[in-house]
């Protein structure tokens, strides 16, 4: 018999919240061959995680359904967040196995590309203990799981700052890098991006997990198209920039 490893108590927590949604998902598949030939000449050049990420983060500017959470106590209401935080997960060893751990990446929308892509590198590398999120959330898993639920509870549904401070406002995942697409998606939050693979021409598929409760099919499917206006407009311009002026 194996005991649960932290990692594993961490997961089993995530889903006993992640249940309570009624969770949808949405795909628009997209061709940025413009998008891709600018990150290629970009200096320096972000990965494409970090791109697809800071365009859905602009698009919930335009939609704001993808900043709202529904909160549950002491009733049942919506909370405007005036801005995004993504829940960003990572995989990373913990006690000699992989474990899932997740760190709130705030005001994406407002970041640089090269440092959007530099603090997501970071979270691959950076030892635990010096990155809060990660050493909060392995403390936390040494209490009971009554003990976690209830913190992890008071922190999701009571307030609503206090959800965007310590989980966001949507999650995002970068399985692609693995070499698989998910097929299904859970999150805590309202919604949970979780892109295809990006071809070496642009092409790729935008998908979003989101929870019914709070946002409708044909409100996320016109934040999809938010984001792939995002991609085509200012993403577009800042990856042009990165390259420098044309040599003459």
């Amino acid at each position: 018999m194996l005991r649960l490893s932290r990692g594993r108590k961490l997961v089993q927590d995530w889903l006993h919240f992640s249940r309570r949604s009624e969770t949808v998902a949405v795909e628009r598949a997209v061709s940025l061959p413009e998008v891709a030939a600018a990150r290629l000449a970009a200096d320096p050049r972000p990965g494409w995680f970090a791109v697809l990420l800071k365009a859905y983060a602009l698009a919930a500017l335009a939609v704001p359904d993808l900043r709202r959470s529904l909160l549950t106590f002491p009733r049942l209401r919506l909370y405007q967040h005036d801005g995004s935080t993504c829940q960003v997960t990572v995989e990373r060893e913990v006690d000699g196995e992989p474990a899932v751990l997740t760190y709130p990446l705030h005001r994406p929308e407002a970041k640089p590309l090269p440092e959007l892509h530099a603090e997501l590198a970071r979270l691959r590398t950076a030892p635990l203990d010096e990155v809060e999120s990660f050493r909060r959330a392995l403390r936390l898993v040494r209490y009971p799981r009554p003990v976690r639920r209830f913190v992890m509870w008071l922190g999701l549904y009571v307030r609503g700052w206090w959800r965007q401070k310590f989980f966001g406002t949507f999650t995002a995942s970068n399985i692609s890098r693995a070499g698989a697409d998910p097929v299904l998606g859970y999150s805590m939050l309202t919604s949970f991006l979780l892109p295809a693979a990006v071809s070496a021409d642009g092409a790729t598929t935008l998908r979003v997990f989101f929870d019914h409760r709070v946002a409708d099919g044909a409100v996320v499917a016109r934040a999809l198209a938010a984001m792939e206006d995002a991609l085509r407009g200012p993403i577009l311009a800042e990856l042009r920039a990165l390259a420098g002026p044309p040599v003459v």
